[in-house]
């Protein structure tokens, strides 16, 4: 069961949007934002764990099991104990390795846009292998000479780690609850302070010490790290059904090829793809309805049906993060992001204004980027007035 969104947890979380989205972000700004947001997001879990907690019935393992609660290993449980022992994490802690693995488990299943994108454990500087089918078979006479090689064509994308810190708070009462119920606040508070920081990274991360997003082209780069943004592919309007067709048509076949990839470098050459079903569009929630409207009907039965030509209504992902004018195609699969080992916990060393609980930062090592340059596409929407 996700994190329940209360009205001080999206108020907080909204105005860390607007913050992060504004040309006059400083950084005072930003850690305002940011703190208020994270405070938000412990106190909303806080009180769903201890609700949850107080309901809980004698049949315990179905009961947690119906609520999300994790089966701890033996591993996990003696850290959690450990933790209950000591009062609290201590400096340098370190989460084991499952624990954060749930966190992108949980992560995937609530969060459409982290469902399709590769998402992996990896080391602190990691070389991922890819590869591509190369060669074909050729015809030949029954009994002469072997005509045609099958072979396989091997290239790496190199990351480098970056860090994602989060806070949260842990009251001493939440320690009295027991390991099953530490590990679900604890999973609850990462899950959603991560959730959102990644999938903003993901979508317009600029290179720049975070991970480089959907809407940045890879080899162009705009100042410093900083990557540009990708130039629009062409513009969509949705006017009417033969416009729908004739736009998403054209969508879908500049998808189909690829421009190949080795040891980070752009080779040049064209390959074409078959991405029947794997195509998907992602577009903020405001411009979901002013696409799905439009390919909206009411038929003979008085039902209301709504369909796209070459791609399934389900197909279109929302991120609260994407800008209303655009729109990103992408291919499943063609985002590559992964975390390394476990996640570190140290106390907050600065003063604040908080009786009988510890505030915790949390730091995620982790990164992104598209495998290739035409993982994802971007267009400019421009709706017809009527």
């Amino acid at each position: 069961m996700p994190l329940k969104m209360t009205d001080k947890l999206q108020n907080a979380k909204d105005a860390f949007i607007t913050a992060t989205a504004s040309d006059e972000l400083t950084p005072q700004t930003l850690a305002k934002a940011q703190e208020d947001y994270f405070f938000a997001i412990s106190e909303a879990a806080s009180e769903q764990v201890l609700a949850e907690y107080k309901a809980q019935n004698d049949d315990k393992d179905k009961v947690l099991a119906k609520r999300g609660m994790n089966v701890l290993t033996a591993e996990e449980r003696a850290f959690y104990n450990e933790v209950t022992k000591s009062a609290g994490f201590k400096d340098g802690t370190i989460l084991p390795e499952t624990i954060v693995e749930r966190v992108f488990e949980d992560l995937q299943k609530e969060r459409p846009l982290l469902k399709i994108i590769s998402l992996t454990s990896w080391g602190a500087k990691t070389k991922v292998i890819f590869s591509r089918p190369k060669g074909k078979a050729l015809w030949g006479a029954l009994h002469g000479d072997i005509q045609g090689q099958l072979d396989t064509e091997f290239y790496t994308l190199e990351f480098g780690n970056l860090k994602l810190t989060a806070f949260f708070v842990v009251s001493n009462d939440m320690l009295d609850l027991g390991p099953e119920w530490i590990d679900r606040y604890v999973r609850l508070c990462l899950g959603e302070a991560i959730a959102d920081a990644l999938e903003e990274a993901i979508i317009k991360g600029d290179g720049d010490n975070q991970p480089i997003g959907l809407l940045k082209d890879l080899y162009t780069v705009s100042s410093g790290s900083k990557r540009a943004d990708k130039d629009a592919k062409g513009q969509l309007t949705f006017k009417d059904g033969a416009t729908i067709i004739k736009e998403l048509g054209d969508l879908m076949a500049a998808l189909t090829t690829y421009t190949k990839k080795k040891n980070n470098e752009d080779e040049g050459v064209k390959v074409t793809r078959t991405i029947n079903g794997k195509v998907y569009l992602i577009v903020s929630p405001t411009t979901y309805y002013s696409i799905v409207t439009r390919a909206t009907m009411q038929n003979a039965n008085g039902a209301f049906v709504t369909n796209l030509p070459f791609i399934a209504q389900e197909h279109i992902i929302t991120s609260e993060h994407m800008p209303d004018d655009k729109l990103i195609a992408y291919v499943d699969g063609d985002y590559h992001a992964g975390v390394a080992g476990g996640e570190k916990i140290d106390k907050y060393k600065e003063t604040l204004a908080l009786q009988d609980a510890t505030v915790y930062i949390a730091k995620l090592i982790a990164n992104g980027q598209l495998k290739h340059n035409d993982a994802s596409h971007v267009y400019t929407l421009k709706f017809p007035a009527k």
